[in-house]
């Protein structure tokens, strides 16, 4: 029990022994001191005919999870979507007509009163 003051030593009781407790975070290694009764409750938890398979073949995570057919379902292929460029509204009629649709009307009154100023000057010269 005097073990426990020392740093990363920690007890744990067999009964709540979990996976997280033998590998914290997916890495295994860690390195474990087993007490004779501790093996007698493991034997009383796992009959000897009913040990828990191993549910993997291949114990590299890292590996598996970073690797080509993991990571193409995972994060599928980015489509880039470019910025459309920004019409000023001022030299674009289109944009303008979109923005505000009373301007179409209005440039083609004003174009009108130009052309009757332009022929009614015209006139007045002649």
């Amino acid at each position: 029990r005097e073990f426990k003051y020392i740093l990363g030593v920690s007890f744990v009781n067999d009964r709540r022994l979990n996976i997280l407790h033998l590998a914290p975070g997916g890495h295994l290694g860690r390195f474990i001191v087993w007490t004779e009764a501790a093996f007698k409750a493991l034997n009383e938890i796992y009959p000897s005919s009913s040990l828990p398979r191993d549910m993997m073949k291949n114990a590299d995570l890292t590996r598996i999870i970073n690797s080509d057919e993991i990571q193409r379902v995972v994060r599928p292929t980015k489509t880039v979507k470019r910025p459309s460029i920004k019409k000023n509204p001022l030299k674009n009629v289109n944009v303008m007509v979109r923005l505000n649709p009373y301007a179409k009307i209005a440039k083609r009154a004003a174009t009108l009163a130009l052309l009757k100023r332009a022929m009614a000057r015209a006139a007045v010269r002649l």
